[in-house]
């Protein structure tokens, strides 16, 4: 991501994806990161890594984009059925909450039930497959 501004400032989101041996899908959800609603590539939004375990069958997407895009969530959730996604750090508004905060409020490795689960944006997650987003701001 290249800007021109000065103390432009980034948000990260990790993109986790229980898909990892059929690239194509995990390349698509990366692209439908990258664009604006119209379809365009937008320019303050990149895929900083992908990473895919196929033993596990999950796959990790790093995104960067300016805090002022996270617009991003909400594009994803149009782009990708069934896509989750959960805001903490300057992206939780207002409570502002640490990713480890959300995970215990959330019950996040202790339960069993998933479908009940409320995201910030999107479908309730699935437990065993789909796609989760965690936002923050850098």
């Amino acid at each position: 991501m290249s800007s021109c501004r000065v103390g432009l400032r980034l948000a990260a989101c990790l993109l986790n994806i229980s898909e990892a041996r059929k690239k194509c899908i995990v390349e698509n959800i990366a692209k439908a990161a990258l664009l604006e609603r119209n379809g365009q590539r937008h320019p303050e939004i990149s895929v900083l890594n992908v990473f895919s375990d196929p033993e596990y069958n999950r796959s990790v997407i790093t995104i960067a984009a300016s805090i002022d895009e996270l617009g991003l969530a909400e594009n994803l959730v149009l782009s990708v059925p069934g896509c989750s996604v959960f805001l903490f750090g300057e992206a939780d508004l207002p409570e502002k909450r640490p990713l480890v905060q959300r995970r215990k409020q959330l019950g996040w490795f202790t339960r069993r039930d998933f479908s009940t689960l409320k995201s910030d944006l999107g479908a309730a997650p699935a437990r065993r497959c789909g796609l989760t987003a965690c936002f923050r701001a850098l």
